[in-house]
């Protein structure tokens, strides 16, 4: 379960097995169903061998003296067999399992991870993903944190531990065989001790990681002085001093904790080395006067099966990589199982959209759905096929009315509309597939440059002449023909043959994208300064190619700098969440109000600079 808070729900964490054995078998019935068996038959094998390895003993005993042949030697040698044939079966089962585990886990990591980025990906709207909540939630949910472990790992961890908790339940009950009370305590035991030894290891594990990160810092202050980009000023300064003293009081400070965690570990691990030892030999000590004393008919056989069981069952005596899988990979499975499961969704061949004016009617926008309101009231119309520009001072809220308009965040009051038709929840990501922009983060994406261009009309992928039209009008022909394996090029130095590009030639692919999305029918180009890094000059320059490429269609350019957008055929400023003028270009200076003041200003600003 989720909150609309993005806060986790995730199932407690003594539900987080049972939770993650029923999905396992939904996601992969088979190849859950044979980790099980191996994992049992695994743990069951070498119980088997213990009962084999004491019936022999027994064998042997009464063999003593009577040659190599009889009866009784004919049984010795069946056990022998028994044995060699239960450890086959241990060895094969456990490669079996291990390898089945591993790959039920991936399996698993998989299915989470296609299950987190469906539920993150259903929503219409993006401002989920701008919930630092919400990204912490996927964040953990792939197994990143202190310990990166992803939810798959706790399927393998699992497999690995129930071989070995069927292996000390099958020899307690040996030990119960020999004498009932024995076993019960025996486990207890060790199983009190194992809670104990694992939850030390995990927090010496996460605190030895925080450690490190602390340490980061220290390491820093002792390298500075004899680092050759710092040796010159720390000289000059006479700042060696002031390092060598703070990488020595820091070094005291981080270390105080590991030293009594050492000494705490330390007298655990003496505890636990004398409660076994006492334990053990506890044991031992009984069975053999038992055996010595032939008490309740106990026999050197039922001695070593003893001796055997306690040896299997000091196995549980440990701590390692498997209590890290369960543990934090059972904490990352049960916050992917926290997401909702949905299905995919398939886009219709043509996305249902209206077409005509665009209307806000007293659009309303608060982050969070609570106080701060951002927008007040928008009531804006824009004819199709006009090209518009939103212009104010940084935080004006154009950005923000941006989004809405594009379907990116639905508004907490009033509506909008396109040709008389609502843009609400149904018919949200309809009205996105009709809308194209140029960001000023627009997605750099480390893919082909076709795939970069194509995306932003996907059905129309193929159309290589429209892919080359764009690509010429936004200046970037040139630049792809020259790349090693041209548009099937990746963008990004990290692939084979991949290449990194300036930032200009991928403002130029963002422009050819939105470029393409028109060409295919989209009825509606935003750009919300996608040259803000640019000079005034520059991205005036981009603004008017982009009046010359796409007019007709409706474009919606926003700007904090008013001279940019001065062709556009209407103009509208906001201030503070609200429109506070409207008009052309002209119009607006004539009228002599605040545009006039804000372009006069940073005209004047521009001149001094040029100068």
């Amino acid at each position: 379960m989720t909150t609309d808070t993005g806060r986790s729900t995730a199932p407690a964490k003594q539900r987080v097995l049972p939770a993650l054995v029923r999905y396992s078998f939904a996601e992969a019935p088979a190849v859950s169903t044979l980790t099980v068996l191996t994992a049992v038959l695994a743990g069951a094998a070498p119980v088997g061998i213990t009962v084999a390895i004491g019936e022999l003993v027994d064998g042997l005993t009464s063999a003593a003296g009577k040659g190599t042949s009889g009866s009784v030697a004919d049984d010795c040698y069946r056990w022998v067999a028994v044995i060699v044939v239960l450890f086959l079966v241990t060895h094969l089962t456990e490669s079996a399992r291990s390898a089945l585990g591993r790959a039920l886990g991936r399996r698993v990591t998989g299915r989470l991870g296609e299950r987190v980025m469906g539920a993150a990906s259903e929503p219409t709207t993006v401002g989920h993903l701008e919930d630092s909540a919400y990204l912490g939630r996927i964040s953990r949910a792939r197994g990143a944190g202190t310990i990166d472990m992803p939810p798959g790992e706790a399927v393998f961890g699992y497999s690995t531990r129930s071989t070995l908790w069927v292996t000390a339940i099958g020899s307690a009950a040996l030990l119960t065989g020999v004498a009932w009370w024995l076993g019960p305590i025996v486990f207890v035991v060790f199983t009190l001790l194992h809670s104990r030894l694992v939850r030390n290891y995990r927090k010496a594990v996460v605190e030895t990681v925080n450690q490190t990160t602390e340490l980061r810092r220290t390491s820093y202050l002792r390298d500075v002085p004899i680092t050759p980009g710092a040796a010159r000023e720390v000289r000059l300064f006479g700042l060696a001093g002031f390092f060598r003293d703070a990488y020595q009081a820091e070094w005291r400070t981080n270390m105080a904790g590991v030293w009594r965690r050492r000494r705490e570990h330390d007298l655990f691990v003496v505890v636990v080395v004398l409660l076994t030892g006492a334990a053990v030999a506890s044991v031992f000590c009984y069975l053999a006067y038992r055996a010595a004393t032939r008490a309740d008919g106990t026999t050197v056989g039922d001695l070593a099966i003893g001796g055997l069981a306690v040896r299997a069952l000091m196995q549980v005596l440990r701590a390692d990589d498997d209590d890290l899988r369960m543990g934090f990979g059972g904490k990352a499975a049960a916050e992917a199982l926290s997401f909702p499961a949905t299905e995919p969704a398939v886009a219709p061949a043509v996305a249902p959209a209206a077409s005509g004016a665009l209307t806000c009617e007293g659009l309303r926008f608060s982050y969070g759905g609570g106080a701060g309101e951002v927008l007040h009231g928008i009531d804006l119309t824009v004819p199709a096929g006009q090209s518009l520009a939103v212009v104010g001072l940084n935080g004006a809220g154009k950005t923000t009315l941006a989004r809405l308009i594009a379907g990116l965040d639905a508004p907490s009051g009033g509506s909008l509309h396109v040709g008389g038709v609502p843009v609400d929840d149904a018919g949200r990501r309809g009205w996105q597939r009709q809308v194209v922009a140029v960001f000023q983060d627009f997605g750099r994406y480390e893919l082909t440059v076709r795939d970069n261009i194509a995306f932003g009309s996907l059905p129309h992928a193929d159309d290589e002449d429209g892919l080359r039209a764009v690509a010429r009008q936004a200046g970037l022909l040139d630049f792809i023909e020259r790349l090693p394996d041209g548009w099937d090029t990746v963008m990004s130095s990290g692939y084979a043959g991949g290449v990194d590009a300036s930032g200009g030639e991928w403002q130029r692919i963002a422009i050819a994208r939105a470029l393409f999305g028109l060409r295919h029918g989209a009825q509606l180009l935003i750009m919300d300064e996608p040259a803000a890094s640019l000079d005034p000059r520059a991205e005036a320059r981009l603004y008017d190619t982009f009046h010359e490429l796409t007019a007709g269609a409706t474009t919606i350019a926003i700007s904090h700098r008013f001279a940019t957008v001065r062709k556009a055929e209407r103009v509208v400023v906001l201030d503070g969440g609200r429109i506070i003028e409207d008009g052309t270009h002209e119009d607006l200076l004539a009228a002599d109000g605040r545009y006039a003041e804000l372009f006069r200003l940073q005209a004047k600003r521009f001149e001094e600079v040029a100068s």
